[in-house]
């Protein structure tokens, strides 16, 4: 077996599925070279012009290799995370019912700013791609994810529930041209979706484990990567809280995160203050060989008396950095 056979063997059957069908796609697009602006989101197409196949061809369709190659890594390791918890019949139908509905808030949106205040951008800006189920999928796996905080590329952590509103604003910023109603209509669907409000166009937990010891689906039931339904869901049940709650505790992380965010800003302006630099203690063998980079006890010995010294002295000075790194980048 090779490493790509392994690889794919790892991932689940429904999120196997979809990764096809939109790499299928767009090997479509590389051979046929069809007009990609025929088969985008346009809210004013749909709306007007009746031209439904576009809730379902513009999240399956991709604008070139590393659009979609960045988005099916983000599915593989998304949704084959949240397939596992879920099992497949139940990711089936949410991928299903999120392409439809991750459309339908977008064409909404769109709409309602339009007869609302006239803002007709929306209305005629092209999207495409299979984010937007990508955002509602991260919002499902990070709400019923046991860990409690997640990073952000590396630099921050936040609330794994406020992680894919993170998401969506850094990468905003990093990638500008990106649909942010897109991505948002994702977030939507998925927050909707976990809060039970789309239980009505759902099947029921009982429903789904019915359907395991249906005869009709010992077919599907048989091939690699399929996930039987668990005895709890983690999206339906007591343990779920009400949405007012949720909404409440994702201000407090919203408002939690802004004051960070502005508290980091000013730290890195005007410096820490002499008082919050008051717990960096320099008189410990251990800190002062960290400091220094040397594995030297008796050299960082000696040296201790003349560091402390000069720390007196420069009382004055700005101290938005430990001392010992002024130090250090005074002599370099």
């Amino acid at each position: 077996m090779t490493r790509l056979q392994e690889t794919l063997a790892t991932i689940p059957f429904a999120t196997r599925f979809i990764m096809g069908l939109c790499i299928l796609t767009f090997m479509y697009q590389l051979l046929a070279d069809p007009q990609l602006h025929n088969y985008t989101m346009v809210p004013k197409n749909v709306i007007y012009d009746h031209e439904f196949y576009r809730i379902f061809t513009s999240s399956l369709f991709h604008g070139s290799f590393m659009h979609l190659g960045m988005n099916m890594m983000s599915t593989m390791a998304i949704s084959s995370m949240l397939e596992k918890q879920i099992g497949t019949l139940m990711m089936s139908i949410t991928i299903l019912w999120g392409i439809v509905l991750t459309s339908t808030i977008y064409i909404f949106i769109a709409w309602l700013l339009y007869v609302s205040i006239g803002y007709n951008h929306l209305m005629m800006q092209h999207s495409v791609g299979f984010s937007g189920v990508i955002f509602q999928l991260s919002v499902l796996e990070s709400s019923t994810s046991p860990n409690r905080s997640r990073s952000v590329f590396g630099v921050f952590t936040v609330s794994s529930r406020l992680y894919p509103w993170a998401l969506l604003i850094v990468l905003q910023f990093i990638m500008p041209n990106i649909s942010f109603l897109g991505h948002l209509s994702g977030i939507l669907v998925g927050t909707l979706q976990f809060h039970g409000l789309l239980d009505k166009l759902l099947p029921s937990h009982a429903y789904l484990l019915e359907r395991e010891t249906d005869d009709r689906l010992v077919v599907l039931r048989r091939q690699p990567g399929y996930v039987s339904t668990p005895e709890t869901s983690p999206l339906m049940g007591e343990t779920v809280p009400d949405i007012r709650s949720s909404l409440l505790a994702s201000f407090g992380c919203v408002t939690l995160f802004v004051s960070n965010v502005c508290e980091t800003i000013k730290v890195m302006i005007f410096g820490r203050g002499s008082e919050a630099n008051a717990n960096i203690q320099l008189n410990e063998l251990n800190e002062l060989t960290a400091a220094w980079g040397s594995s030297d006890v008796s050299a960082n010995t000696a040296g201790a008396g003349t560091i402390l010294d000069d720390l007196e002295e420069d009382d004055e000075e700005w101290v938005g950095l430990p001392a010992a790194i002024q130090r250090s980048t005074d002599e370099m």
